[in-house]
């Protein structure tokens, strides 16, 4: 072992200290932190509510009860914690900071009693500020293998995704597929830049409603179930939104089909063309392979535990991390792999 008190599951649960998991259920925790809705974090949540407080962000909290609906307003242990504010509990102080990853998602900070810092990342974007500082960190390993280098800018996909999009309306509708986040953040830059009607399912238009409420801009999507959104849906142009719950559309020959990947195709090119109407754009908010490694530098940390329940490049990620030099501070390596 590393010497720290930071573990993972094999069920993905993470453990950081004696007292608080992230992202899973442990029996025997006093407290859990849920990161972010996405729902490879979330397993054993209602697990979880049955047995101890849970700690998430407010806009997590918001997203949670469009998703789950039933009794989470009114649960006294679904408890939103305000960012960058620490918060006591079990002797231990946990805090909350911004991952830049989805809406309302977190870094996780513990502070044990004996003044030892231990960190989660969860799901993270780089650059990240502010980036925690910790003793021992555990690391989302999604693009954690040197294949995975981006040798193009976010805001390139996003000037890309646009002219696409722009001249397959051209020829008619467009489908867009995407995963939560990622479907809201494509919204955001359509806005004010695409001149269409854009129609989604019921679901999706409930939460561009959170988004809007915690300072996304968002032009206003059209519910399908609403007699403006069928008329929109009958007009030659427009964007039909299909997001994390929505049933998949069949391929029709008059409409083109965009999928919002947070996966690379390529390393040179975020857009990957099947056909003349059906496209791959890397839209992500995930870290690639040096953002990786430069998040791990700046937390500070002289032990790493690199997670393999979620992404699985968590092997390739520790040995680079053991390479000389290649991550600052890092005094004494002690790398587990979960």
């Amino acid at each position: 072992m590393n010497g720290y008190p930071i573990d993972v599951t094999a069920s993905g649960a993470v453990h950081l200290g004696d007292e608080l998991v992230c992202d899973g259920f442990y029996f025997d925790a006093a407290a859990r932190v849920q990161t972010h809705i996405h729902d490879d974090h979330m397993e054993d949540f209602d697990a979880s509510k049955g047995f101890q407080p849970i700690f998430m962000s407010q806009a997590t909290r918001s997203l949670l009860i469009i998703e789950k609906n039933a009794d989470l307003p009114y649960r006294d242990n679904i408890i939103a914690l305000e960012m960058g504010v620490p918060h006591e509990f079990c002797g231990n102080r946990v805090t909350l900071l911004p991952s830049e990853h989805i809406l309302g998602a977190v870094q996780t900070n513990v502070e044990l009693s004996n003044g030892m810092l231990l960190g989660y990342s969860g799901d993270f974007s780089w650059p990240c500020e502010p980036v925690m500082k910790v003793d021992a960190l555990v690391v989302d390993s999604t693009y954690g293998s040197p294949g995975f280098r981006r040798e193009y800018s976010q805001a390139d996909v996003e000037s890309r995704l646009l002219e696409l999009v722009s001249r397959l309306l051209r020829r008619g509708p467009v489908d867009l597929l995407a995963h939560r986040g990622t479907l809201h953040r494509a919204l955001q830059i359509f806005t004010g830049q695409i001149a269409c009607p854009v129609v989604g399912s019921a679901h999706v238009v409930s939460e561009v409603e959170v988004y809007r409420r915690f300072g996304y801009c968002i032009d206003e999507v059209l519910s399908i179930d609403t007699a403006v959104g069928k008329a929109a849906l009958a007009n030659g142009r427009h964007i039909r939104v299909h997001g994390t719950r929505d049933r998949k559309p069949l391929d029709r020959a008059d409409h083109s089909r965009i999928v919002l990947s947070a996966f690379m195709s390529r390393r040179d090119d975020p857009v990957l063309e099947y056909s003349d109407t059906a496209y791959r754009v890397a839209l992500s908010d995930h870290a690639d392979f040096e953002g990786t490694l430069e998040y791990i530098s700046a937390t500070g940390a002289k032990a790493v535990v690199t997670d393999n329940t979620r992404g699985g490049n968590a092997i390739a990620l520790a040995l680079e991390i053991q390479r000389p030099a290649r991550v600052k501070h890092f005094e004494t390596p002690s790398i587990n792999i979960y």
